[in-house]
């Protein structure tokens, strides 16, 4: 475009209109020499960003990129700005990388020489740090943001005809900054932007005036221009201390790949669902993630890249659903479905839930009393040969303990479920999670609080009815902490037990 200004004539300009002496002699030779080297920086940027863009070319991103910053840029390239440096935002438009400043509204492209120049000619800056920039059918737009001490919900467009910004009507304003404040997924195939945030508290609110906790999920429809009437409540098990906003990682076709609780999971916002990661391919994104301090990332057919600015270093991950494992756990629901979190109604059904699991236990216990002779205390053993298995001396033992019945029809149907779970993971030398007992005793929904309660109390139950049935002292299901994550647990059947119980 010949109306446009060479990159190198604005970096002399900015210097000059912020620096009037520099027009003297004595300050030529240093201007000089500055801009020499940051024409021979930006080369060598610049021969980086063909690498990546003929990476993209092959590789086409679904939906947007996401990135791990450090610092103020992801120095890959520099660009003057009015205040300090600016994060440089990647699209992919019409077969060309385009360059979005962060906090502006500056566009750039690589051009036919593999040269950086301006396609906008706004002035404005410092008014949408953190948007959530992207491109459908050819059109380049922005949503959110933060700047001159308040956040935004507009969707702005920009117009290659005026070479500016303007503003899209719609329905509603979600105040979402990325980074900071919540996360945006483009769902391309579906037409829709999926945002998560929690609600920002203004600059002039008082501090001691309470604020709103709760996540929100929002729904944007691309083809109608229109968010949904009222947003949805996020679980707050699923994302409350997760970190999201700060460690997205792809924008995929099965949903938004990030961190949750030190574990990578996929969010499908469509479904209303999140799947878990195999620890395989987890450990290799994670790997990825902590050994780097600047990503460029994102999501293109069956491959997850990863792109290293500072190393100069462009990695590629295979990924299919087949690597998934989906929970039947929901993303977010109504307000008036999860208003029993925020009320004193919980731990009132807590004791009620656990007095009615006791109660169950010892009527249970009390109807089999002329079945069953249990003794007092652990039968004596003779002494065992030393050659004789532990599977032997599980078999004797309870041998001596009378009864008429398996010791399966002493569970309710409720602990049957979470002994063939943990049962079927044991038998394959799989360890079974929190998770999936929490769904199998129902209770997923409920605050981690109770879950952690109710879920105990099943175990023990299991563990205390087979220690009455058996005689002995060892527990049938064990628990260790979780490799990631060391405040979780994962459950399996007793080594000395489990061809028994199988």
């Amino acid at each position: 475009m010949s109306n446009m200004k060479n990159p190198f004539d604005e970096i002399i300009g900015y210097f000059y209109n912020m620096h009037p002496l520099t027009m003297k002699p004595i300050f030529k030779p240093f201007f000089v020499l500055l801009i020499l080297n940051l024409l021979v920086v930006s080369i060598q940027a610049q021969s980086f960003l063909n690498l990546i863009d003929k990476q993209v070319h092959s590789k086409i991103p679904y939906g947007s990129f996401h990135y791990k910053f450090q610092a103020d840029s992801l120095s890959d390239f520099y660009y003057p700005v009015m205040v300090g440096q600016s994060k440089h935002i990647y699209m992919w438009h019409r077969n060309k990388l385009l360059f979005q400043l962060d906090g502006t509204g500056k566009l750039l492209r690589l051009d036919s020489n593999n040269v950086l120049r301006r396609i906008d000619s706004t002035t404005y800056e410092g008014y949408n740090y953190g948007a959530f920039n992207f491109v459908y059918k050819d059109t380049v737009f922005s949503l959110g943001g933060y700047g001159f001490w308040q956040f935004n919900g507009l969707l702005r467009y920009f117009s290659e005809k005026t070479h500016s910004w303007s503003v899209i009507k719609t329905n509603a304003q979600v105040l979402v900054r990325q980074w900071y404040n919540g996360q945006v997924y483009y769902d391309v195939a579906d037409e829709k932007l999926y945002a998560i945030y929690g609600i920002p508290q203004a600059e002039w609110v008082m501090e001691k005036e309470a604020s709103d906790a709760l996540l929100y999920v929002q729904c944007f429809d691309l083809k109608t221009k229109l968010w949904w009437d009222k947003p949805q409540i996020a679980d707050p098990d699923v994302f409350k201390g997760s970190g999201f906003t700060q460690m997205a990682m792809f924008n995929s076709a099965y949903g938004l790949i990030a961190f949750v609780n030190k574990e990578v999971k996929v969010f499908d916002f469509k479904n209303n669902r999140f799947g878990d990661i195999i620890i395989s391919k987890a450990r290799i994104l994670s790997e990825n993630w902590y050994q780097n301090e600047q990503l460029i990332m994102y999501s293109a057919g069956n491959q997850l890249i990863f792109i290293n600015p500072v190393k100069k270093i462009i990695e590629t991950v295979l990924f299919s659903e087949a690597d998934i494992s989906w929970t039947s756990t929901k993303l977010y629901t109504n307000l008036t479905t999860l208003k029993l979190y925020a009320t004193w109604e919980t731990p009132i059904i807590i004791i009620l839930v656990l007095g009615m699991i006791t109660f169950l236990y010892f009527r249970k216990r009390r109807s089999r009393k002329k079945q069953i002779i249990v003794p007092p205390f652990p039968v004596e053993e003779p002494q065992e040969d030393p050659d004789q298995s532990e599977a032997d001396e599980v078999s004797e033992k309870t041998d001596h303990v009378k009864r008429n019945q398996p010791f399966p029809d002493t569970l309710t149907t409720v602990e049957k479920g979470v002994m063939d779970l943990i049962i079927k993971n044991s038998s394959v030398g799989k360890m079974t999670t929190v998770i999936q007992v929490n769904d199998v005793l129902g209770i997923s929904k409920k605050d981690v609080k109770a879950q952690n309660n109710i879920r105990a109390a099943a175990l023990q139950m299991i563990n205390q009815k087979f220690t009455v049935y058996t005689g002995l002292q060892d527990e049938l299901i064990m628990k260790q902490r979780t490799e990631f994550d060391k405040r979780f647990f994962e459950y399996f059947i007793h080594s000395k037990f489990i061809n028994k119980v199988k």
